[in-house]
């Protein structure tokens, strides 16, 4: 078994798989997923089959028991080096249409999930260990019809900063990665083909950005040489500001 363990919430689909792919090559790694089971057993007989080492855990990110279950799973593949916050998800509500509901939605999809995270990580991951979320260009680029996303994402950009500097003497490091328009499923479920074709166009390469593009920018901060870089956001979106 690898020597060390790996979770990706959220690590089934889109960016998620990605990055499970990448950290099964020299990590163990639990996936956390929700909804989906067929694309996180594709994923996992994928792994195995490049001799990878792998669970699944069905697991709400949004609730206190899901999170705790991920983090054990993962535990139980040995210690816990690596951890990855790819849970996220948003709507196109205008400002005057947001209600009590869609905001406590968003809010437990996207920062509510990445705080629990965050505190069992603070307790579980190995000293020396990396912790990454994935956050979104709208926290910082503000676009239309994305309030409650835009402010989330933010919330979870500060929340990573502070744990940063609580971890740091065990030197763990909290980084987070911003991604810009990417062409997974949900980007194609939810965005029109014009929207889409006016992000592609919007960054310095002309083009939408792929999950392998994110999946290397959350690698490299989990990697040993990104020990000194805590507490980071770091532009994953082919030059767009």
């Amino acid at each position: 078994m690898t020597a060390s363990s790996a979770l990706v919430l959220g690590g089934a689909g889109g960016i998620g798989a990605a990055v499970s792919r990448r950290l099964a090559r020299t990590h163990a790694v639990a996936i956390g997923y929700l909804n989906h089971p067929e694309r996180a057993e594709s994923l996992a007989v994928e792994i195995l089959a490049d001799g990878g080492v792998v669970a699944l855990v069905k697991s709400d990110a949004t609730t206190e028991e899901g999170v705790v279950a991920a983090f054990d799973a993962a535990e139980a593949l040995g210690p816990l080096g690596v951890v990855v916050h790819c849970v996220g998800g948003w709507d196109f509500p205008r400002i005057t249409e947001i209600t009590q509901e869609t905001i406590d939605a968003s809010l437990a999809l996207n920062l509510r999930s990445a705080l629990l995270a965050l505190r069992e990580a603070a307790r579980r991951v190995a000293d020396g260990g990396r912790v990454v979320l994935l956050s979104s260009v709208a926290a910082a680029l503000a676009p239309t019809r994305h309030s409650t996303y835009a402010a989330a994402k933010a919330g979870l950009e500060a929340a990573a900063r502070v744990t940063a500097k609580e971890v740091a003497a065990r030197g763990i490091t909290v980084n987070v990665v911003r991604p810009g328009a990417t062409d997974t499923a949900m980007l194609r479920e939810t965005t029109s083909p014009r929207a889409i074709d006016a992000m592609a166009g919007s960054n310095a390469m002309r083009r939408l950005g792929t999950p392998d593009d994110v999946a290397g920018a959350v690698l490299m901060l989990c990697g040993e040489e990104a020990g000194w870089v805590t507490g980071a956001v770091v532009d994953a979106t082919g030059g767009l500001r």
